[in-house]
């Protein structure tokens, strides 16, 4: 058995997976409606903003501002069908990648990856 060969298929696994199939599709759709583009490259550029202003020292009302902004874009993305699609079908690969992830580690070592103590210590809380 050599493990390269079946890192591969893993790889092949994945990459036809069902999950994989949503995401891309999702992309492409939200790749291809000018709002959904729009919505996430404002969304980007608060993002910098934020960023930028917080490690300027800016006051705290600017810093604010942005904030209040970046979660009305949020919001906007989240509310929009295309973009939130895109976005729950993102999050479903990534749920999908971290399961076998976690798999590997259990079976490289015996431990889960994730367990309230580890999640105690990260403070990133399981997700399963």
């Amino acid at each position: 058995m050599d493990i390269t060969e079946k890192a591969r298929e893993l790889g092949l696994m994945l990459a036809n997976s069902k999950e994989m199939e949503i995401y891309k599709n999702s992309e492409s759709v939200m790749q291809s409606d000018e709002k959904s583009t729009k919505m996430m490259s404002e969304y980007k550029q608060l993002q910098i903003d934020m960023v930028k202003r917080t490690r300027a020292g800016v006051e705290a009302q600017v810093i604010e501002d942005t904030k209040q902004k970046l979660l009305a874009k949020q919001k906007e993305i989240n509310e929009y069908d295309k973009t939130n699609d895109f976005l729950t079908s993102k999050a479903n690969l990534e749920a999908l990648m971290k399961k076998v992830n976690d798999i590997i580690i259990f079976s490289i070592t015996g431990e889960t990856a994730c367990s309230d103590e580890k999640c105690s210590s990260c403070g990133g809380g399981c997700k399963g």
